[in-house]
């Protein structure tokens, strides 16, 4: 039940900081447009591939430029779900699959399962469901890596159990400490030869506390820091998934260059509150990330995939242990749910840190970048997390009781999280292409 009590108590600090910040509906930022030219590859055609394309026909010039509009990428993070009725049943069986238990809702028994019919479209283009097959060909004799908090293992394991309807993969390694699932990898075997790892690291840097022992309360975070063993292992990572923010909120003391920086949350320590807040300690880390990664990876063309991040929906009406704490049985419709200003800040902060360390990246010609921006998608999908249903057959037809234990934070697998792993496929296919 661990994260079922770290979906707590980011709930329990969030509904403190509602009653101080107004949550106001932000506008979405998208990146600027030059590095939506300079560094994202165009959904239509590519610039290399069309000097492919005419050396392929003997010529050295190259046609005319093709009109702007071919250039711009689809904006996947703006759009609407719809309903598809063509959906028959669920992508895959989580039942026979190695994820966390909480998160097969199918299986746990939760009942609107109107969450598995819903389908993310994007205002200005159509966006596949994704291809187990095609992706493993795409990741062939690559290591695609997931570093960060449960969010990134939770979208790790959806995408590992959808690849395994195509290819069951190998368990290489997995270490079972106290918060479990901390270090997972799978092994797809010949043809494919593809390794898909989880690295636990919910600050990105070294921590001490509450993200290693639920029985605490507050954490000592380490900005200077970065954690093994994902730091250990980033040169032999051709695709990377960063999602991380959750822990943030978290009260804190953080150190830098061996000294107290100042604290979040903490009266009970004599110290200065961090400049910036936890918004600022999350800027701050995710630069040094992104810098590290620009940094270590020594050759090959590689993509770095940076996860804005993926609301809860405890609703604030109720305790986060209430029956009806998350129970909405239906998207948000356009209009009806806003981002709060928090997360609209946090979000900002990964487009705009992504968009520096992508001008570093093709300074060095390494490294491509990309930000999967799942905020508003997840934003609007209240009905897509487990809630009470986190035990198989917890009710068995009989009523659910008042008080539960709830999961508002986490992501029913099939449900929602497949979303994010559609577009990462548009990434990784535009990688490999």
């Amino acid at each position: 039940m661990g994260e079922t009590q770290e979906a707590a108590a980011s709930y329990s600090h969030c509904s403190l900081w509602k009653k101080v910040l107004t949550c106001t509906l932000c506008p979405l930022l998208t990146l600027p447009l030059i590095y939506i030219l300079l560094y994202s590859p165009p959904s239509f055609i590519s610039y290399t591939n069309l000097l492919a394309t005419f050396q392929a026909h003997g010529t050295s010039t190259p046609p005319p430029v093709q009109p702007p509009q071919v250039w711009v990428q689809c904006d996947y993070g703006d759009g609407k779900w719809v309903w598809d009725a063509s959906v028959a049943g669920p992508r895959y069986d989580s039942e026979k699959c190695e994820m966390k238990s909480t998160e097969k809702c199918v299986v746990n028994g939760k009942p609107d399962n109107g969450y598995l019919h819903w389908r993310w479209q994007p205002a200005g283009c159509n966006l596949s469901a994704l291809d187990p097959a095609e992706f493993l060909r795409a990741l062939r004799g690559k290591h695609l890596a997931f570093v960060g908090d449960s969010t990134a293992r939770n979208q790790a394991e959806a995408l590992v159990c959808f690849l395994s309807t195509v290819s069951r993969p190998e368990t290489a390694h997995r270490y079972e400490e106290r918060l479990g699932r901390k270090f997972w990898r799978w092994v797809f075997a010949a043809p494919h030869n593809v390794n898909i790892s989880t690295y636990w690291s919910p600050f990105l840097v070294r921590a001490e506390g509450k993200s290693e022992d639920y029985g605490m309360t507050q954490d000592t975070v380490f900005l200077d820091a970065l954690t093994e063993p994902w730091t250990a292992d980033v040169d032999g990572m051709d695709i990377m998934v960063i999602s991380a923010g959750h822990w943030f909120p978290h009260p804190a003391v953080y150190y830098d260059d061996g000294v107290i920086a100042g604290v979040f949350s903490r009266p009970d320590v004599n110290e200065t509150d961090i400049g910036g807040g936890y918004v600022g300690v999350y800027r701050k880390v995710m630069r040094r990330t992104l810098g590290f990664i620009n940094a270590k990876s020594s050759g090959g063309d590689k993509l770095v995939v940076v996860a804005t991040i993926a609301p809860s929906h405890f609703d604030p009406r109720y305790a986060w242990n209430h029956r009806d704490a998350c129970s909405r049985p239906k998207p948000f419709e356009e209009g009806e749910a806003e981002v709060a200003s928090t997360e609209a800040e946090l979000r900002k902060v990964v487009v705009e840190e992504a968009a520096a360390a992508a001008a570093q990246g093709r300074r060095r010609g390494l490294l491509r970048f990309e930000v999967l921006d799942v905020t508003r998608l997840a934003s609007m999908r209240p009905d897509g997390h487990p809630g009470a249903y986190i035990m198989k057959d917890a009710f068995a037809g009989r009523a659910v009781p008042e008080t539960v234990m709830n999961d508002c934070l986490h992501w029913c697998a099939p449900g929602p999280v497949d979303s994010f792993n559609d577009i990462l496929m548009q990434m990784v296919v535009g990688a490999s292409g």
